[in-house]
């Protein structure tokens, strides 16, 4: 257990927020355990990768129905983002069931989901990257994120906020889940991503530590602050603090393993 979230240990393991299940939603946070991918995807891998050595579409595909089948459904019934580190998140209706898995991806970036439709499962996947779910107290809507620092200071989560209370959902009863990413510890950064962040507001200094010529950001508060800037209460949010970098027998890390690597997958459904 680590602040709030629980290993469920098994086959094919992963983490949950401990506020997530107190309240029944359908949710997890995989590892790199579990699946049938090998090599530098071993072994539960959910992109067929960028660098020059790439894992199979057929690999994927099983670890996507391995992962799905956790959650009693298919691969079928996911809708997978098309992740390009924009801010963009859209609404999934019935017919984007499937996307991404058994129906073409999304033609455009979209790292960001909101459904109100029934066992259809959102999956965003991450390396480091900050994977947020949400869902409101009633399980009537819910959203995963895909949260890089780009998206970050692009208020991808904001938006995602923005979109459930279109659906009708009161923003003080939103309960968001910060999954593992890469940790403060090890998110060493430049000085134009502090610049970034500064000239969107002044007070996202707290989000950097300097070091020598150069700063540690920490995305975890990066996201926190800005959720409780959207109207989240700050007791409605449940963050894992576990670092993808330093825990390579658990995580895929794009820091520590480049682009010929694996990524972890984020899923949750009402």
């Amino acid at each position: 257990m680590s602040n709030g979230f629980v290993y469920i240990d098994g086959k094919t393991p992963y983490y949950q927020s401990e506020l997530f299940n107190k309240y029944g939603i359908c949710h997890a946070f995989f590892t790199r355990k579990g699946g049938v991918s090998s090599g530098a995807f071993e072994s539960l891998n959910f992109a067929e990768g960028v660098g020059e050595i790439k894992d199979s579409e057929e690999n994927v595909m099983r670890n996507y129905e391995i992962a799905a089948n956790l959650f009693g459904l298919h691969k079928d019934d996911v809708c997978r983002t098309y992740q390009t580190h924009t801010s963009r998140v859209e609404f999934a209706d019935e017919e984007k069931r499937g996307v991404g898995t058994v129906k073409p991806k999304f033609e455009f970036g979209v790292d960001g989901l909101v459904t109100d439709v029934k066992n259809l499962l959102l999956s965003v996947r991450t390396a480091d990257c900050v994977p947020v779910l949400l869902c409101d107290i009633d399980k009537k809507v819910c959203s995963a994120v895909h949260a890089g620092w780009r998206g970050t200071v692009g208020g991808i989560t904001k938006n995602a906020v923005e979109l459930m209370e279109k659906q009708g959902v009161k923003r003080e009863k939103i309960l968001v889940a910060i999954g593992p990413c890469i940790g403060k510890c090890c998110y060493e950064v430049g000085s134009e991503l502090y610049d970034e962040f500064v000239s969107v507001k002044p007070e996202y200094t707290a989000f950097f530590t300097p070091n020598g010529d150069k700063f540690i950001l920490d995305l975890n508060h990066a996201n926190k602050t800005i959720l409780i800037e959207a109207g989240i209460k700050e007791e409605n949010i449940s963050i894992a603090e576990i670092c993808t970098k330093c825990n390579g027998d658990k995580f895929f890390s794009h820091r520590r393993n480049g682009t010929v690597r694996g990524t972890m997958s984020a899923f949750i459904h009402i």
